[in-house]
């Protein structure tokens, strides 16, 4: 399977040191549309070195390709980034899961029949998977630092979790 990340996730796993976990997760690819790395490098921040190691290992910026009308439409009134997220998610054909925390994008992605999960579900996995020990911890901390995380989302990943 192949993951599409947007810039918001990815800063998320950056803040959390946990970039790498994109790789040990078993994903074949891990991709960002062009957009997404000139969001990434125009970012000054203590995790852009994470991040830029990440892009010189194993995050790949692809091309967008060919994409029907249908989808371009669904994907209008996003921000740049989701859209080039999911107009790359839609392009490949492969198996693909987005990474997107904007509910907007994850809104459209479903009806268009992509997988999308979020950093609080790829954090999930990550536990089921036994890769981390806990999620809501690091979700405490992401929150810790300014990332805004609904007290919903995290009663729900702590259920989920058995947290």
């Amino acid at each position: 399977m192949i993951i599409v990340c947007n810039t918001g996730p990815l800063i998320a796993l950056a803040k959390l040191d946990s970039l790498a976990l994109l790789k040990k997760l078993g994903f074949q690819r891990v991709l960002i549309p062009a957009r997404v790395h000139k969001e990434l490098l125009g970012k000054s921040s203590p995790e852009s070195s994470a991040i830029e190691a990440a892009l010189d290992e194993f995050i790949e910026v692809e091309r967008l390709g060919a994409t029907e009308q249908p989808v371009q439409a669904a994907a209008s009134d996003l921000d740049e980034g989701e859209k080039e997220v999911i107009l790359l998610g839609a392009s490949i054909k492969d198996r693909v899961i987005l990474l997107l925390d904007d509910q907007a994008g994850r809104r459209v992605a479903r009806t268009l029949d992509i997988s999308v999960v979020g950093t609080a579900g790829l954090l999930l996995n990550a536990k089921k998977q036994g890769l981390i020990a806990a999620v809501s911890p690091l979700l405490i901390s992401l929150r810790e630092q300014g990332y805004w995380l609904s007290d919903a989302l995290l009663a729900e990943i702590r259920r989920l979790s058995g947290e």
